[in-house]
């Protein structure tokens, strides 16, 4: 979605650790217009070609992806489907609270997120999405989960704004989206690549629980490692910023 849910992380990378963050906003978010002069059927594989536009346009040289939720499957994508020149530069991929591999409940993963709650996600955006926002956002960062989180109500009507600002047939196109592709294939193709992946998941994420998400990738791309945090949820990126930053740091730095 846009950048700006991920300003606490990307300033404290930049200023305190002087690593050079490239905060990019998706189609219809932030700064991004949803529709170009390009603009066809907008699916999961035009973000990642956004993406890997991106990447040629600035000539980063060696970078790594720091993706979240949606954005997982946009950077496996712009990863596997980029020039060779631009994959030997990737140094890794963190993926913060995966909807990796698939998103949707079936008899191969009956604990991933039912069709029923797809289509109230969407039917709450079309009918009331300020309301709906604001119902939905605490559950998000697990507040109301009895793990003793507590974000504050300024921080919370920040990101209500966030979402207010977002082009509202992007935020309900990417509602479908999510759940038209599934990975299961493309963390297989990543497996015989040479690049480390961090996956970092909570605990009492209940949108994506780990164990419809998380705990498979390594049974699909055997690089990549997973951590669990404890008392989080699906926006621990916020409520565990700290912890997440310290992680990142040390993949990062460490590799």
């Amino acid at each position: 979605m846009s950048h700006q849910m991920y300003e606490h992380l990307i300033v404290q990378l930049c200023e305190t650790y002087g690593i050079r963050c490239i905060p990019s906003d998706r189609r219809g978010f932030g700064k991004s217009e949803w529709n170009t002069s390009r603009s066809k059927d907008i699916t999961y594989d035009t973000f990642a070609q956004d993406t890997i536009d991106l990447i040629d346009q600035v000539r980063i040289g060696k970078f790594f992806f720091v993706a979240s939720s949606m954005g997982c499957g946009e950077s496996l994508l712009a990863y596997l489907q980029m020039r060779e020149d631009l994959q030997k530069e990737c140094q890794g991929l963190i993926w913060l609270g995966p909807s990796l591999p698939f998103p949707l409940k079936t008899e191969a993963n009956p604990v991933a997120p039912s069709r029923e709650l797809w289509d109230m996600i969407l039917t709450g955006f079309r009918q009331d999405r300020t309301g709906f926002t604001r119902t939905a956002l605490p559950g998000v960062f697990g507040v109301p989960f009895n793990i003793g989180i507590e974000v504050p109500e300024t921080v919370l009507q920040r990101f209500e704004w966030i979402i207010a600002q977002a082009d509202a047939v992007a935020v309900e196109s990417c509602v479908q989206i999510i759940t038209t592709r599934d990975f299961t294939d493309d963390l297989k193709k990543l497996d015989g690549k040479d690049v480390r992946v961090l996956v970092i998941h909570g605990d009492n994420d209940q949108s994506n629980p780990a164990e419809a998400t998380a705990n498979l990738i390594p049974t699909l791309a055997k690089q990549a490692q997973v951590k669990i945090y404890e008392k989080a949820a699906h926006g621990m990126y916020l409520t565990h910023a700290p912890q997440v930053t310290e992680d990142i740091l040390s993949f990062v730095l460490g590799s």
